[in-house]
């Protein structure tokens, strides 16, 4: 059995040609009736704020792309800079290979390394490296 990856609202309503509003997704445990007024209130103009985020980053990687030139598939968005070092490591490591750290640095580095299988070459910044 293949489980198909999430369908944020935009997707599925470029797909389907229906205007988001008018789709219920019951497949991801979302709550087609929104939030309580009490909660909608404080939320500001989210559009949906009862459903998942695009886990792609859709707009942010499009409009990311526009200001910069770049195109958007060259673009990847993430939760954090701990996201990003994962998904990154998780691409380009085997196990066995190694990584050389320099603390005091980011400890994502060591953490995700050894997540992955790697090993970490710690080798510490001489006492007149630079601080700013």
């Amino acid at each position: 059995m293949t489980l198909a990856p999430y369908q944020p609202f935009e997707v599925l309503s470029a797909r389907l040609g229906r205007r988001p509003e008018d789709i219920i997704k019951l497949d991801a445990n979302e709550n087609p009736y929104g939030p309580p007024l009490e909660v909608a209130t404080t939320l500001g103009n989210l559009k949906f704020p009862y459903v998942y985020p695009d886990p792609e980053s859709r707009h942010l990687c499009a409009a990311l792309a526009e200001d910069s030139g770049l195109e958007s598939e060259y673009i990847l968005a993430g939760c954090g800079s701990d996201e990003l070092i994962d998904l990154i490591m998780r691409c380009v490591l085997e196990p066995g290979d190694k990584i050389v750290d320099c603390p005091p640095t980011f400890t994502m580095y060591e953490f995700d390394a050894s997540v992955n299988g790697a090993l970490v070459i710690k080798v510490p910044r001489l006492p007149d490296f630079p601080r700013r």
